[in-house]
């Protein structure tokens, strides 16, 4: 198979960064060697010898121009036999959609700029050039035909894959020595909040619901610097959230905006239960019982998951012991670059 991944920079990074480096690895493993075009390849990462790279020189055009260029540099060097796996809104055959500005727009009620119109419009393109478009949720699905006019028939939802060999359940004594190993007390109830981006994650809410309450809970924040307080810890910016979702009592968010949310199945995956803002894409792929879920901006019914998570502690109940029984997908890479791999193979053969 003759697969290429287009993305804007090749390295380590937030969700589609990692989704890039995953699929590479699915790829590699079933024998699979991927052309990635890209404007930014770090040569340092364990992926970069699993990919055949195709950089593409635009240091001379001002960044936020760059995408019609890399579009116009995979056109010109796609071969015949080769399918494109776009995550970035260029030239494509597939375009995996995680994310989109028109959502996101009307998500913070602002309105488009010449810039936003500018990405809009290259999005647009993007999308009615692609053969399919793969879909991380339904929202997002439902978000493309509202807002871009892309007919059903055109989008498919495949939800995105987790490292299940990273995030699993341990035992109850592995989490009372990670406990203890982060310094979370045993009288205190741990809610992570993992973010790189706290005004989209809404932080603020979080913050001040926290602040103002007398319940035995503390906020622990792990990625962007936050001040710290009485209910406030900051663990910076870390590599062990595998460690740190297992040792933490609920993982918790606020997004704004959010099309997927892999936070929230890393986390269901680690045993540790979600306390999510309703619109928060990841929710459809859950059958979960424990009413922990709010409605965003709705301090009474933060209040109300809150407590509900604190009674759910107090009798021992919050933990998740086989999250595959409320996973509604087969969250597995290897699952999900054998539906890319049935995909590309249809969609080679309408090409012949």
């Amino acid at each position: 198979m003759n697969i290429s991944i287009a993305c804007f920079k090749f390295k380590k990074g937030g969700g589609s960064e990692r989704y890039v480096l995953d699929i590479i690895n699915g790829f590699y493993q079933q024998g699979i060697k991927c052309n990635v075009y890209s404007t930014y390849f770090d040569s340092k990462l364990e992926e970069y010898k699993l990919i055949t790279p195709k950089k593409a020189n635009l240091s001379f055009i001002p960044k936020r121009l760059r995408l019609p260029f890399l579009s116009n540099f995979i056109k010109k060097n796609k071969q015949n036999d080769e399918i494109i796996l776009s995550m970035t809104h260029t030239y494509n055959d597939i375009t995996i959609c995680g994310g989109q500005h028109k959502g996101y727009l009307r998500a913070i009620n602002k309105k488009p700029t010449l810039l936003d119109s500018f990405k809009i419009a290259n999005e647009q393109k993007c999308f009615q050039q692609a053969k399919l478009i793969i879909a991380h949720s339904n929202l997002m699905k439902n978000e493309l035909v509202e807002l871009y006019n892309i007919e059903q028939e055109k989008i498919k939802v495949i939800y995105p894959p987790v490292d299940t060999k990273r995030f699993y359940v341990v035992s109850d004594s592995e989490r009372d020595r990670l406990r203890n190993k982060l310094g979370f007390s045993k009288n205190e109830i741990i809610y992570l909040f993992p973010s790189t981006g706290h005004y989209r994650k809404g932080f603020e809410e979080l913050k001040a619901f926290f602040e103002s309450t007398d319940l035995p809970i503390k906020l622990v924040v792990v990625g962007s610097p936050v001040e710290e307080s009485k209910k406030i810890r900051y663990l910076g910016y870390r590599n062990d959230m595998p460690e740190l979702y297992r040792a933490a009592d609920f993982t918790i968010m606020a997004s704004i905006y959010e099309p997927f949310g892999l936070v929230g199945i890393e986390s269901i995956l680690s045993g540790t239960p979600i306390i999510f803002s309703k619109n928060m894409a990841c929710l459809e792929t859950l059958d979960d019982d424990l009413n922990l879920c709010f409605r965003k901006n709705d301090k009474f019914s933060l209040d109300k998951a809150i407590n509900y998570s604190i009674k759910h502690k107090e009798n021992n109940t919050h933990r998740i012991r086989d999250p595959y029984k409320i996973l509604n997908y087969d969250p597995t890479l290897s699952n999900h670059i054998n539906i890319l791999k049935s995909i590309i193979i249809s969609i080679r053969k309408n090409n012949e």
